[in-house]
């Protein structure tokens, strides 16, 4: 702990530097930034003791995933500290952090797939899945890396496999991917699929609804030059004036918000357990992407 009060000061500049332009000043301002970037280290290293992290690295990575309140404050308090400790160690390639990993995370990627795909698509699936999320490709970094502590790990991972099966189902059965078709697609392949849409449709909306309400202007606005007004990543860069990988992290990480926040919700509403999720997360999935079209044509 020694450590961390003498870097206090450094954790707080290194993570402000690390913020859009727009978002430094609050929370350069803010009397508890140092506090909260001390605890959160605290409570990642005493979730994920087996696992030595630098922290100035690891609230660098923070800067560039996590969320704002409504007064452009990060928020902290809520993160799931351990997780995304690991996470960041195995996208750096740390092999603590990989062992770590794969003891605590790796059989939700089987349990999902098995419990909801055949066993060629389901094998595929983990296979690619864990290619994309330790590997880094040319101009790619590993899936892990975005992964930004705001949900449970084991969900989200849970959503990346059944997610990538879908897609795996939808390239080889040539499943049509316009937003506008994919929800009779998906149905018309998947009769299970099909079931839960009829039977959830109502309780989606307002899941999803609860989900969008606690996005900020400037995340609605992030999904409107992506989604509505069709600008790519580097035409939202110069927007913004900020890196394009920097935008993805932005667009990739309000999707999760919106994914995690109607999962979470979804489930509630339902009473639904843990047998039941990755059915839950197929029909999330599948409904996600027209519901944002729909969403910001409605604003």
């Amino acid at each position: 702990m020694a450590d961390d009060d003498r870097d206090s000061d450094e954790l707080a500049s290194v993570f402000v530097a690390r913020l859009p332009q727009e978002l430094r000043e609050a929370s350069a301002s803010s009397p508890q930034l140092e506090h909260q970037l001390l605890e959160l280290v605290r409570r990642a290293r005493l979730q994920a003791p087996d696992v030595d992290n630098d922290a100035r690295a690891f609230v660098a990575h923070l800067a560039e995933r996590v969320a704002f309140d409504r007064r452009g404050a990060p928020v902290l308090d809520a993160l799931h500290a351990g997780a995304l400790w690991i996470a960041f160690g195995c996208a750096c390639g740390r092999a603590d952090a990989m062992v770590a990993f794969e003891t605590r995370y790796a059989h939700e990627i089987t349990s999902a797939l098995t419990r909801s795909f055949e066993y060629g698509i389901a094998s595929d699936a983990e296979q690619r899945l864990r290619d994309k999320l330790f590997l880094v490709g040319d101009g790619e970094v590993p899936r892990l890396a975005s992964y930004s502590g705001r949900g449970d790990l084991r969900a989200w991972l849970r959503a990346a496999a059944v997610r990538m099966a879908i897609d795996l189902m939808r390239m080889r059965k040539m499943i049509p991917v316009d937003p506008a078709d994919l929800g009779d697609a998906h149905a018309a392949q998947d009769p299970l699929l099909a079931a839960l849409k009829q039977r959830y449709r109502d309780e989606f909306r307002v899941a999803f609804a609860g989900a969008a309400a606690e996005l900020t202007d400037r995340e609605r606005t992030l999904l409107r030059y992506r989604f509505l007004d069709g600008l790519s990543i580097d035409e939202i860069g110069r927007l913004c004036r900020a890196h394009r990988a920097t935008v993805a992290r932005w667009i990739a990480g309000i999707r999760e918000t919106l994914f995690e926040g109607t999962r979470t919700r979804l489930m509630t509403q339902l009473a639904i357990d843990d047998s039941d999720v990755d059915s839950v997360l197929r029909l999330i999935d599948s409904e996600l992407e027209v519901s944002i079209d729909t969403l910001l044509r409605a604003r």
